[in-house]
């Protein structure tokens, strides 16, 4: 079993803002002032207006939340700064959020245990778990072993050269490494299996 009864939170089921998702869908454009709103599945919303000039980049948050063992109401105004960082690939760059409270670079802004601003997972005194993290041993590797998986399917998906000037490329040494992974978690899983239906008939 998991541990889910321990109070604990998944970076699935916090309140989050991904800077991928926003530049995807608009909300951040170069040289552009843009307000918009943003909203999650379990129906709640907020305003959202993004800078991104040369001088300014930054996204400002306007939200109401509203505290359900009070009831008592708190209104939010306030800016997190964005900054751009040469790829390490030498193709232009990369943003990143400034966390309002560690400073630290992240691509990811998180809302949860109580707290009402968004900041960094490594804010958090509280760990905010992946959901690899919190799966029991047989789950957790079948999981590892369906992302691999689709690492390597979306891999050969793409245009590239195994090969250049007869020598192996990076892509090449990527996926050799991505087959070994997935023989390695395959042996893994049927260790597991092994295992459990010795469990259930002993």
């Amino acid at each position: 079993m998991g541990r889910h009864t321990t109070g604990i939170i998944t970076t699935g089921q916090a309140c989050r803002i991904e800077l991928k998702f926003l530049l995807k869908h608009g909300y951040i454009q170069k040289d552009c002032r843009i307000p918009r709103t943003l909203s999650w599945t379990d129906g709640s919303s907020m305003k959202i207006y993004s800078v991104y000039t040369n001088s300014e980049k930054y996204i400002k948050l306007t939200y109401t939340l509203t505290e359900r063992s009070t009831g008592k109401k708190f209104e939010y105004d306030y800016e997190i700064d964005f900054v751009e960082i040469p790829s390490n690939l030498g193709k232009g760059n990369v943003l990143f959020f400034v966390c309002p409270e560690s400073y630290d670079r992240c691509r990811i802004l998180y809302r949860c245990y109580g707290y009402h601003k968004f900041k960094s997972r490594k804010a958090y005194k509280t760990r905010i778990y992946y959901n690899l993290q919190i799966q029991s041993k047989h789950f957790y590797n079948n999981e590892r072993y369906f992302k691999t998986e689709e690492k390597l399917n979306k891999l050969e998906s793409e245009r590239g050269s195994y090969y250049y000037k007869g020598r192996p490329t990076k892509r090449l040494k990527r996926k050799m490494k991505l087959l070994q992974d997935l023989e390695i978690l395959d042996s893994i899983r049927f260790q597991y299996f092994s295992e459990y239906l010795k469990s259930q008939f002993s």
